[in-house]
């Protein structure tokens, strides 16, 4: 047994640091699949069921908000967790992705910090 995770990023050095931030949570991985934006992301949930989301949100072709909007009116994804890293910093726009999402760690982030959003969330 093990979770499968989706790392959306379109930046493939922190989607580096963010798998190694999972993998340091010493939580049980299955499939730990990344995603260059949201577009292609979404064709990922369509073929594997993910237990967690760690996603980005100013990417090209679909934005992370976007994305996150997909999955919030899909009836077979609207309850995955979902962590939101970002630099994003437009506390009318935080709101409402919070709103949507279990966590929001702003980037640049400790580590650490990145670690217990995860854990908090596997955990449960």
């Amino acid at each position: 047994m093990g979770f499968n995770v989706l790392i959306v990023d379109d930046c493939s050095a922190m989607r580096f640091v963010i798998k190694e931030v999972l993998k340091r949570t010493g939580t049980p991985l299955k499939e730990v699949i990344e995603a260059a934006d949201g577009k292609e992301a979404l064709e990922w949930v369509r073929v594997i069921p993910f237990d967690l989301i760690i996603t980005d949100l100013n990417m090209p072709n679909m934005t992370g908000a976007e994305f996150i909007a997909h999955l919030r009116v899909l009836p077979q994804t609207q309850r995955i967790p979902i962590i939101t890293v970002s630099a994003e910093s437009n506390t009318n726009r935080l709101e409402v992705i919070s709103s949507l999402t279990a966590g929001f760690v702003h980037k640049p982030f400790r580590t650490e910090e990145l670690r217990e959003e995860m854990l908090s969330i596997l955990r449960n």
